[in-house]
């Protein structure tokens, strides 16, 4: 969930930021979002694991040690796990890119004011894991104590709100 490139980026993250997405949560959220013959901008590196959990679903993937708010590759959707320390900022570049997304968030996220203001006027859709995931992470023995949802954006999904069963 790092943005990348710690040496050269604005902003560093939070350690407690860098945790990469399990293979369960890629698979729920592919299972939803068609990625056939598009390519998934993954920009939040950390180590590098979602482009080798991603080949493993046949999605093809740009995921480069590079910093989120500086690079723009060229790619048809951005599907990740953002560092939650700067979620706000995050999804407000992702809303200029003008491009659908999904992204991986602490549930509570829906009831922050900048929600409301970023996505007042447009549709949101919801994939919500049946549990909690166990985010990896190398230096650490734990993972973050709150549920996750993926909350997508410009994607034509069947339901706004979708509950894994």
């Amino acid at each position: 969930m790092i943005l990348g490139n710690t040496e050269n980026q604005k902003f560093t993250g939070d350690i407690n930021d860098n945790y990469s997405t399990p293979k369960e949560a890629w698979e729920l959220v592919i299972r939803h979002i068609d990625t056939t013959d598009k390519k998934v901008w993954c920009p939040f590196y950390n180590e590098g694991l979602a482009e080798k959990l991603l080949k493993e679903l046949s999605v093809e993937c740009i995921h480069n040690d590079k910093d989120f708010f500086e690079e723009e590759p060229y790619f048809d959707y951005i599907i990740d796990n953002p560092p939650y320390g700067i979620k706000q900022k995050i999804f407000q570049r992702c809303i200029k890119l003008n491009k659908p997304f999904a992204l991986l968030v602490p549930l509570d996220t829906l009831e922050r004011k900048y929600m409301n203001k970023l996505f007042k006027s447009k549709d949101l859709s919801l994939i919500i894991p049946n549990k909690r995931y166990n985010f990896i992470n190398t230096d650490k023995k734990t993972t973050p104590p709150f549920k996750t949802i993926w909350v997508c954006y410009g994607f034509n999904l069947d339901k706004q709100i979708i509950f894994e069963e």
